[in-house]
């Protein structure tokens, strides 16, 4: 994963911004100019509130810029007003970068047994892809970005994967249903992973 020190905006690039306050109040906008460390040019956002009703949002917001497979997300608030259809938000003192996994998924239900640190934890995973996997834990357990993981757990085709080796890649919270959903890539060893990617390249071929 690329280590960004700051966000590579590209002039015409689309952003997405939902309002702090109502997260339903979201809209698309696009980047028209940047002074690095001040402000953000872009088009007048329209938050849409429901089919009929829009409104002008000039509070904190949350925005989503993809860039290159990356998904940076921070917090802004208006600056002020250009002219017509233009406006300056706040350039983002800190931001959050999340490598998106663009190759194919096989969505499966296995079940796996995790070492984290020090802890040993049965999961399922979810799905996998050559490089990575989605596990589901069924409880919270407070996780971070980069963690090594160890995981055992046999694929559809009845191969044993045993040790693979990886790193966690994204962590999300499923406070209502208690559980805990990890994002990780592979690192080794080659002879288990090699087992991931020939499954995947079989199921893609027969789009099972």
């Amino acid at each position: 994963m690329i280590v960004y020190k700051k966000i590579p905006f590209q002039l015409g690039s689309e952003i997405l911004l939902r309002s702090s306050s109502s997260p339903t109040h979201k809209a698309k906008s696009r980047i028209i100019g940047v002074l690095e460390k001040e402000f953000i040019m872009i088009e007048d956002p329209v938050f849409a509130i429901s089919d009929n009703i829009t409104a002008i949002v000039e509070e904190d917001f949350l925005v989503a810029y993809l860039y290159d497979g990356y998904l940076f997300t921070f917090r802004s608030r208006f600056n002020k007003k250009l002219i017509r259809n233009i406006i300056c938000i706040d350039y983002p003192e800190n931001f959050e970068v999340e490598q998106l996994r663009t190759e194919p998924r096989v969505r499966v239900n296995l079940e796996a047994a995790l070492n984290i640190s020090d802890l040993k934890l049965s999961g399922l995973v979810k799905d996998i892809s050559e490089i990575g996997c989605s596990f589901e834990l069924p409880k919270i357990i407070s996780l971070f970005k980069g963690i090594a993981i160890i995981a055992t757990f046999t694929l559809p085709n009845d191969q044993l994967i045993k040790d693979v080796q990886g790193k966690i890649i994204a962590v999300k919270y499923n406070q209502i249903h208690r559980k805990t959903e990890i994002g990780v890539t592979f690192s080794g060893p080659a002879e288990e992973v090699s087992k991931i990617r020939e499954l995947v390249h079989f199921c893609m071929r027969f789009k099972v």
